[in-house]
């Protein structure tokens, strides 16, 4: 269960219509993304997602672009060929604008631009949470390397280029680092700025100065809140906690796709890929800088309407209207395997960044981009053994990361839900009822369960354990959990998630 979503290249076109369109569109910025436009063919496609091949262009796996002769290809806002876009390798988030080729389902035809950029580049300012210029990353087992081998070899004032998406407080969610051994002539900073002052602003916990610097494309002048692009000169005398002083140019940026001047028409098919930031409804919130809202009958892979938390990780491809500005989604994909366990817990405390165990042998880290509305992870909220929630992501090395951790009364060991990935399978006919989820027994032989597929009902639990593999999501409800081994038995239902 990949959870986050089928928007790949619409959501890289939408994300790179998003990075473009600063400044209202054509030749302006998204998002981080740089502006792409101006090259005179009509485009009808645009999103953002994340490059993980070539041979063309693939985003998010399944979306194929044409490069031809006429592609234009930008790194960082600089024209590169084919063969460097290629020897740059995966991991960056893109932005993609195709041409009138494109196929209804967003996965075929020529891209007119591809821009693949970094959300921040410069030094490391701290390991533990990482930082780099005063911005949160976030790394799991899924992203890209590249110039080292683990994000512990890493060391303060390292050099690097860090590309991904970013939340409503600017951590980022990293799908590629690189290390740059022989350092970065130009920094990079993109975010939403605070303490708006004259001659200053701060961008997370970096200070910057504008030393006479007139910040461009920022209407009657910079406020708090504007997504901006810092560009700044390598400062050698730099040290961690001090403002970054040598700025060249700053630019406001519109959040979310944005419009090509060299659109066709006003409705362009497009999708983007990102972090949930704000939540309207469940059928009407915000990706990535995006407005999204779901068409009826709206398509979900990898989740459901519940899976719609702050700080999740999809896809939405749909079509943008240029005039009001809204993606409206027809199908949803989360990027990651979602994960919803609640079970009782003995309150963690750490604050973020910490890490506890639920059911006996879960562990979930929390981050930056963890919700704890409930005080439960910073120490302010109830204390003792309660039931907790929580609701995240599984990467592919098996390591949960909580997106949300609330907290749902007394504790009930008789009342659990487990879903993630199935870690061992389960043959009732050659006498195995047992199946895993993230290592958790579950017993799918206890009379009085019901098992389901997204298809409906299932007979029995032979036709359920025929459907899971290593790797399916599946969900436990109602079920009763016990230790030594962990285990849920007596579950309400059983169920294959999409």
């Amino acid at each position: 269960m990949n959870m986050f979503y089928k928007v790949i290249l619409s959501s890289a076109a939408a994300a790179l219509v998003a990075l473009t369109g600063c400044g209202g569109g054509g030749g302006g910025s998204v998002a981080g993304i740089g502006g792409i436009g101006g090259t005179g063919v009509q485009v009808a496609g645009v999103g953002i997602g994340t490059t993980t091949g070539f041979g063309s262009v693939i985003i998010n796996d399944v979306r194929k672009f044409t490069i031809d002769a006429e592609t234009k290809i930008l790194r960082d806002g600089s024209e590169i060929t084919e063969a460097e876009l290629e020897l740059d390798g995966k991991g960056f988030a893109t932005r993609v604008e195709i041409g009138t080729d494109v196929s209804s389902d967003f996965t075929s035809g020529t891209a007119v631009t591809i821009a693949v950029d970094n959300n921040v580049k410069g030094p490391v300012t701290a390991i533990n949470p990482l930082t780099v210029l005063g911005q949160s990353v976030v790394a799991t087992a899924d992203t890209v390397l590249a110039g080292l081998t683990s994000v512990t070899d890493l060391a303060v004032t390292d050099g690097l280029e860090v590309s991904g998406f970013s939340d409503s407080n600017n951590v980022i969610q990293a799908t590629r680092i690189q290390r740059k051994a022989g350092g970065i002539p130009v920094w990079k900073l993109t975010g939403r700025v605070s303490n708006v002052a004259p001659g200053s602003f701060d961008i997370g916990t970096q200070s910057v100065q504008l030393n006479g610097v007139v910040p461009r494309d920022c209407g009657s002048g910079l406020v708090n809140g504007d997504l901006v692009e810092v560009k700044a000169a390598q400062d050698p005398a730099f040290v961690a906690g001090n403002p970054l002083v040598t700025i060249t140019d700053v630019e406001c940026q519109l959040p979310g796709l944005g419009v090509p001047a060299n659109a066709e028409g006003t409705v362009l098919r497009a999708g983007v890929e990102g972090l949930i930031t704000t939540i309207t409804s469940p059928n009407d919130f915000v990706v990535g800088g995006q407005r999204v809202q779901t068409a009826v009958g709206a398509s979900f892979e990898g989740g459901t309407p519940e899976d719609i938390v702050l700080g999740a990780k999809l896809e939405a491809e749909g079509e943008l209207d240029s005039s009001t500005g809204v993606l409206t989604a027809e199908k949803i994909k989360f990027r990651e395997t979602r994960v919803r366990i609640e079970a009782p817990v003995n309150v963690p405390g750490g604050g973020l960044g910490s890490s506890f165990t639920i059911m006996d042998i879960i562990p979930v880290n929390t981050i930056s981009l963890t919700e704890d509305d409930d005080g439960l992870v910073n120490g302010s909220g109830p204390a003792g053994n309660i039931q907790v929630e929580v609701r995240g992501f599984v990467d592919s090395s098996g390591t949960v990361f909580a997106n949300e951790v609330r907290e749902r009364g007394s504790a009930d060991p008789t009342d659990v839900r487990l879903r993630g990935p199935a870690t061992d399978s389960c043959d009732p006919l050659a006498g195995d009822n047992e199946l895993a989820i993230l290592d958790v027994i579950v017993d799918t032989g206890d009379p009085g369960t019901l098992f389901s597929d997204p298809s409906g009902q299932l007979p029995d639990n032979i036709a359920l354990c025929n459907l899971v593999s290593t790797g399916t999501a599946v969900q436990v409800e109602n079920g009763t959990f016990s230790s030594a081994p962990a285990r849920i038995d007596n579950a309400g239902r059983i169920e294959i998630e999409d």
